[in-house]
């Protein structure tokens, strides 16, 4: 039994992870319904009640197997059925619902997939193999706020292979690594995010894209080089 501190400590813990599974369950009504700027703002919603809750509980040393589990299933909800009903929602009308449908289910199933992944697989500290779920639902719903314009077969091929990066083993720096980032470089992304949020925005997204495969090619070059 854990002392009351403890314990009121891992009730806010687990009440974070909920919010992220009601406002995954609140995206999939909005994309339903065709409110798509409403569950983009739920999305990104869920991401950050999703970062608030490993940060207390790593914070307070109150992780649990029951948050855990709790946990991929909120994730599963949120950035899995969530992003595939937002992404269906998304290229209604742009693509035919014989493409639109399977694609919003790709993005299930990739996630679903990559979050059983991380769970049974130990991770190389400091980074994810594949592009986190966290990371697909922000670009999907940052991209869609700023006015990104993914539509139609060109839109559609984009978004499946944005999915398909889940399930890659590519290699992806974790979000806590920010302070590795270069100051100038942090304070040069403030600055032209208030000159220009939008293109700051697909830039940024951009950037952290391209650093899983120029990462594995940089292994691959010294690996080579050892060996070779």
């Amino acid at each position: 039994m854990l002392p009351p501190k403890r314990r009121i400590q891992s009730w806010i813990v687990n009440g974070c992870t909920s919010l992220n599974l009601v406002l995954g369950l609140a995206t999939v009504w909005l994309s339903c319904h065709g409110r798509l700027s409403a569950a983009a703002c739920c999305l990104l919603g869920s991401v950050m009640w999703d970062a608030a809750d490993g940060f207390l509980a790593r914070r307070w040393k109150v992780a649990s197997d029951f948050g855990a589990q709790l946990d991929s299933l909120a994730d599963l909800t949120s950035f899995g059925i969530g992003g595939g009903a937002f992404v269906r929602g998304w290229q209604q009308g742009a693509l035919p619902e014989l493409a639109a449908r399977p694609l919003g289910a790709w993005f299930g199933r990739t996630a679903a997939w990559r979050l059983a992944r991380f769970n049974a697989t130990p991770q190389r500290p400091g980074e994810f193999s594949g592009l986190p779920t966290t990371a697909v639902a922000s670009l999907l719903a940052l991209g869609y706020l700023s006015g990104a314009t993914l539509h139609g077969w060109a839109g559609g091929a984009l978004l499946a292979l944005l999915a398909g990066l889940m399930i890659s083993a590519l290699p992806y720096p974790k979000f806590t690594r920010v302070g590795e980032v270069p100051g100038w470089l942090l304070v040069a992304s403030v600055l032209a995010g208030l000159l220009n949020l939008r293109w700051t925005i697909w830039a940024c997204s951009d950037l952290y894209l391209i650093t899983g495969p120029w990462t594995w090619w940089r292994r691959r070059r010294r690996l080579e080089l050892i060996t070779g």
